[in-house]
């Protein structure tokens, strides 16, 4: 039997693999997916002052299904499908995109580049905005060419994503892969922030920055490290509420909610066109400072985390002190 009203309500299913997923242990049937999502847009209607009226978690519900399924739809193709449209899209397209994201849609302007050494090891560290996609490194990759930057496992996985990114250089956030492009004098691009996507409301403040993996390998490589502030990041997905378990069923970490997404379905996903300002900070000389075996030393490890986030912050706070208008340049 059914109970009263259950035909009425919108039914959301996610597939992973081809196969229904519910994230760790035994597979949830779809009603206790959609149970759980209806508690969890339940938190998300307060969250964004929508109350309790029926129209409006409909309306969530409604978003979050068409929404949902897309990314599903996605997720569900054969790997060679997706194989064979990243080497459509090809690594000059990949360029070509970010190219007119980094001159045209962001108009981005840098403050200080040449305090990047035009050769040797070097790791650029930068704050982080909203967006899952990893655009503040890719634009610091636009405007130092010879970075690359480092993702999390998640991302790296994606079945799309992580081999367009790759074709733009990225490379694995493992400890030994960035020692290796160290050691052969490469520069990288990091962001140890934690706490991501960040919500709107924290804007430009920085989150924790973990254990500090970049900082034990910079000592051990004597690197030197220089901070990276990304003005304009930010805003152009803003973040009003995160949902872990949809974002969990999709092979994410969580799933955010923006003015856009997931009520405008997929053209959600298109940033917004704001000025940015990349100011790069004065190099730490690492090597000065620490010797190698510093890096086995937790508490040296963690004053140059420190330090470094300190420095970053106040370069953040100094960009946003520069900047003029969120859209015009």
């Amino acid at each position: 039997m059914s109970e009263p009203g259950e035909e009425s309500r919108a039914r959301l299913r996610v597939f992973r693999g081809g196969r229904a997923r519910a994230g760790r242990g035994q597979p949830a049937s779809p009603r206790e997916v959609a149970r759980r999502l209806s508690a969890l847009e339940r938190r998300v209607e307060q969250a964004l002052g929508g109350g309790g009226e029926v129209a409006t978690r409909d309306r969530v519900r409604a978003a979050l299904d068409r929404a949902l399924a897309a990314v599903a739809d996605l997720r569900r193709s054969a790997p060679r499908d997706l194989a064979a449209l990243a080497d459509v899209l090809g690594t000059d397209a990949t360029e070509s995109l970010l190219g007119a994201l980094y001159r045209y849609w962001w108009r981005v302007e840098t403050v200080g580049r040449e305090r990047v050494p035009a050769s040797g090891r070097v790791v650029l560290v930068a704050n982080r905005g909203g967006a899952l996609v990893p655009y503040e490194a890719l634009m610091v990759r636009e405007a130092v060419r010879r970075a690359r930057p480092v993702l999390d496992d998640w991302m790296a996985d994606l079945p799309l994503l992580g081999a367009v990114l790759a074709r733009a250089g990225a490379v694995r956030a493992a400890p030994a892969t960035v020692r290796r492009l160290l050691a052969r004098g490469e520069a990288v691009i990091v962001c140890p922030e934690t706490d991501h996507p960040k919500a709107f409301r924290n804007r430009y403040r920085l989150g924790r920055f973990g254990r500090g993996a970049f900082a034990r390998v910079a000592i051990a490589t004597g690197t030197p490290i220089v901070p990276v502030a990304v003005i304009g990041a930010e805003e152009v997905h803003p973040v009003l509420a995160r949902l872990d378990l949809p974002g969990r069923l999709l092979g994410l970490p969580t799933l955010p909610l923006t003015p856009t997404f997931p009520w405008l379905g997929l053209w959600g996903l298109v940033p917004l066109p704001t000025k940015w300002t990349l100011l790069f900070g004065e190099p730490l000389d690492v090597a000065a400072r620490h010797g190698a075996n510093d890096a086995s030393d937790p508490a040296r490890v963690a004053r140059l985390r420190d330090q470094v986030r300190e420095r970053l912050q106040a370069l953040v706070l100094e960009g946003l002190r520069r900047r003029r208008s969120l859209f015009l340049g």
